[in-house]
């Protein structure tokens, strides 16, 4: 059952863009001496110093593909910081196009926002891009208003994407996440060198959406990142999601070989990985797209274990408390969120799927018969063992034959709760249980007041509540949301909850605490495991709750698995009873056999 994202990011890239070129009428240029070299920067026209384009590790060719980065070490003379970043090979898009953005393999590149006058070291954010750990940049996102609104200093990094981040053969010889390694490279960079920027290298925290959220949460479950950071923010995504790793079967040697035109040999397989460095960058992006228009619900490129970076799977660590990646986790101080309609991706499922099934998502929304005979069935046979009694459950629990647009809604919410709700108070919990040592932090963002930009045409009359992403309008977009589309209007009230979101997330990276250092009211409660205290996000409406959604998270967290403990057992008694049987065949019949034998 396959959902396309892209457009999402398409936009973010369009809408940055479109303010970068703004920025290229009045730049003010800086030069600043760093310890690796000279570089050319600018003064924006929010006031912000920027430096593009900075990079952190060699470009990945040759024996550099499909293998950990290098570090890039210094350059010589003075470089240029005031060109955009390119973006990682992925694929070409209408904006990419019509803006002529550079998208080249030599992308291991961050960019870095500060105010302009740092009379000490300050704070430092960086942002992991989401997109679906195949399309994004590090361009995607201007970081100076957040910059100048707390007075921190905001990176963006880019990192590998699709086949050439993710490529994982499950052996020694291709191990995959080299998009992960990337990401901690250029936290490495930082730690070394943010510095020279204004930034202080002890006072690091990372942040980021979707599959940067995923990342981030990823991140902070690698004990040898100690050090690195000491805060996270995770935004609609986490590492326990269904689709954060690649749990599923991955693509064979020879599937991927065949993709790229690289023959599979048995004998010698590292003759694939030599062939596979050979291909240019957009068969590698064709094949990634080919593989993802194959794909299910599940993850088809991504994170994977690897006995190196993970060495068993997220569930597994969670449910060992004494483990060090808990340990190095509970370290850290974290805000975790979601939007309360973080399932609104299902509003771009495939068309061709839409009229196979005759029906239109825009308009009248999701049947009941199709979630319950078509879609659960396809979410359970790859997330829960095609167990038919889960698949009945969550139709129950979600399913309403007699209104579609409620069953539509219900559908947006059951996604949202399966892929990012019940993974992300889990996460929290796990946080939080017996942590004496660092805080935790809950939110749900539910402005719905501007849909975001990519469904802004479109958005179903049926729809309710906050889309995914929406929460980075006001973090990032507010200033440019109608460069990009006029027809969308916006008001004081909308600058000032960007305000206070952007002072909540700098306060966190600042004291740990988005409340600030001094707060005598606790507007934003910390998360306990038992009861589960959160922060609604919203501009008329910013208030504290409990237990959110509790009754789905219990639903997801012990009646789901419950009914396939269930369903195990009884397997397991089917299987004892068989071999009973077969015993008891012998028993009876094998001296039988004998005497006739005998006789």
């Amino acid at each position: 059952m396959k959902i396309t994202c892209g457009l999402i990011w398409q936009s973010i890239i369009a809408i940055n863009l479109i303010l970068i070129r703004a920025q290229n009428t009045s730049k003010q240029q800086i030069t600043l001496k760093t310890q690796l070299g000279k570089i050319n920067g600018f003064i924006d026209i929010r006031n912000a110093r920027i430096f593009y384009s900075i990079p952190y590790g060699k470009s990945p060719t040759g024996n550099r593909k499909f293998a950990k980065p290098e570090p890039f070490g210094k350059w010589n003379g003075n470089r240029n910081g005031r060109d955009p970043s390119p973006f990682c090979p992925q694929r070409k898009t209408r904006w990419i196009d019509l803006l002529k953005v550079k998208i080249d393999v030599d992308c291991l590149k961050l960019n870095i926002y500060t105010p302009v006058n740092i009379t000490e070291q300050l704070p430092v954010m960086v942002w992991i891009h989401g997109g679906g750990y195949v399309v994004g940049g590090a361009m995607s996102y201007d970081g100076s208003a957040l910059a100048k609104a707390g007075n921190v200093v905001v990176v963006t990094i880019n990192y590998r994407l699709g086949l050439e981040g993710f490529l994982s053969f499950g052996d020694t010889l291709v191990k995959g996440n080299y998009g992960i390694w990337d990401q901690i490279l250029a936290l490495r960079w930082i730690k070394d060198n943010i510095k020279d920027y204004g930034g202080d290298p002890n006072e690091v925290t990372i942040f980021g959406e979707s599959a940067g959220g995923m990342s981030v949460s990823l991140l902070s479950l690698i004990p040898s990142n100690k050090g690195l950071f000491k805060r996270a923010i995770m935004q609609s995504g986490v590492a326990n999601s269904l689709i954060a790793f690649q749990y599923g079967s991955r693509k064979s040697h020879r599937e991927i070989g065949d993709l790229l035109g690289c023959p599979f040999d048995d004998v010698n397989s590292s003759s694939l990985l030599h062939c596979m460095r050979q291909v240019n960058m957009s068969k590698i992006v064709s094949a990634t797209t080919a593989i993802f228009k194959t794909a299910s619900t599940q993850l088809p490129i991504g994170p994977v274990i690897d006995g190196e970076l993970f060495k068993r799977p997220i569930k597994e660590i969670f449910n060992d408390a004494s483990s060090e990646e808990i340990q190095f986790f509970r370290s850290l101080d974290i805000i975790v969120g979601t939007s309360t309609s973080d399932g609104s991706v299902l509003i771009r499922m495939d068309p061709a799927i839409q009229k196979h099934y005759g029906f239109n998502i825009s308009n009248e929304g999701l049947s009941y018969n199709f979630l319950c005979n078509v879609f659960l069935p396809n979410i359970v046979a790859d997330h829960y063992n095609g167990n038919p009694a889960v698949s009945d459950a969550l139709c129950k629990m979600y399913g309403k034959p007699n209104d579609q647009a409620e069953n539509s809604r219900q559908a947006i919410k059951m996604y949202g709760d399966i892929f990012f709700l019940f993974p992300a108070v889990e996460t929290l919990t796990v946080h939080a249980t017996n942590n004496e040592i660092s805080k935790t932090y809950q939110y749900v963002f539910s402005e719905s007041s501007l849909p975001f930009f990519f469904e802004a045409a479109v958005l179903p009359p049926w729809f309710e509540g906050a889309g995914h992403a929406t929460d980075l309008i006001y973090l990032f977009f507010i200033e440019i949301m109608q460069l990009l589309n006029p027809n969308l209007r916006t008001d004081f009230s909308d600058y000032e909850f960007a305000a206070k979101m952007r002072t909540q997330w700098t306060n966190f990276a600042k004291y740990g605490n988005p409340n600030g250092p001094k707060s005598n009211s606790e507007d934003w409660p910390t998360f306990e495991a038992n009861e589960r205290k959160f922060l609604q996000l919203s501009k008329n409406n910013m208030t504290v709750g409990m237990n959110y959604r509790g009754d789905q998270v219990h639903f997801l967290s012990k009646t789901v698995p419950g009914l396939i403990q269930s369903a195990n057992t009884a397997e397991r008694m089917r299987v004892h009873l068989n071999q009973n049987s077969f015993f008891l065949f012998l028993i009876v019949s094998v001296p039988g056999c004998i005497l006739y034998m005998r006789g």
